[in-house]
């Protein structure tokens, strides 16, 4: 039996003072015996104020990948965030690596969810201002017997 693995954008916040303007990419991967599915979830520049958490315009559409074949008792996603927060002459950039263990569903269960959260640490360039903010997203990541 194949699975099916979900990953939805819950919500997003800043807090810092590098600035308002943010855009950003997660790319996801799945591994399980070996790399089965991998996809982006990118969100144009939109207003993203220090404190506030709100779901990403759009919002974006969940990211549906295969999952290969059910059997191990847990299978590997890999997210990598990308944060920009745009500015006029050089934006600023913070990118982060995460894996995530996920447990797959048993024939009983069909489907299991986690939420989790990645964050990323954003500097202001040019680096003598010593500026910085945290970038972080809510996600949803569900395992779906198909």
């Amino acid at each position: 039996m194949a699975l099916k693995v979900t990953v939805s954008v819950l919500s997003e916040t800043q807090e810092g003072d590098v600035g308002d303007d943010w855009k950003f990419e997660l790319n996801v991967k799945i591994f399980n015996e070996g790399l089965k599915g991998d996809g982006t979830i990118k969100v144009k520049k939109h207003l993203l104020t220090a404190g506030t958490v709100q779901e990403p315009p759009g919002p974006p559409a969940p990211l549906v990948l295969p999952g290969g074949e059910a059997g191990p008792e847990h299978i590997l996603v890999r997210l990598n965030l990308k944060a920009t927060e745009v500015d006029l002459f050089q934006n600023d950039v913070g990118i982060i690596e995460n894996d995530v263990n996920c447990h797959c569903p048993t024939e009983a269960e069909r489907i299991s969810a986690l939420q989790t959260d990645i964050s990323v640490v954003v500097r202001e360039s040019p680096g003598f201002l010593n500026q910085v903010a945290v970038f972080s997203l809510k996600l949803r990541i569900v395992i779906e017997r198909t």
